[in-house]
């Protein structure tokens, strides 16, 4: 009994602190996190249903503004992660926002070896 009541709030801690993984930028719809899977979208229809490996997370917290009123994302991708063809490659993403819409443009994409 006293080992259960040890270990549930350990649970609820690491649970409460924990986030849902890379996948889960979009948490609280926060411009970074919008920025990422605008971008994270980019990368997919450039991939043509390649697996692959984006943090979006890390991807929203590199955001950086641009003097032209653009946001600059870059992040690492691994395409066909575990394959004999596996690629790591850097993700550079260009994206602006404009009011009234949801999501913003996505208007540079490269990968960059």
């Amino acid at each position: 009994m006293r080992n259960w009541l040890v270990l549930a709030p350990a649970a609820l801690m690491l649970s409460a602190c924990g986030g849902g993984g890379a996948d889960d930028a979009t948490a609280g719809g926060d411009r970074n996190a919008l920025a990422a899977q605008a971008c994270k979208a980019a990368a997919e229809s450039r991939l043509d249903g390649k697996l692959y490996e984006l943090d979006t997370t890390a991807l929203a917290a590199s955001m950086k503004s641009a003097p032209n009123g653009e946001f600059f994302l870059t992040g690492p991708i691994t395409i066909e992660p575990g394959l004999t063809s596996e690629v790591k490659q850097i993700v550079e993403c260009s994206v602006r926002f404009t009011e009234g819409k949801d999501a913003p443009d996505v208007v540079g994409f490269v990968f960059n070896w």
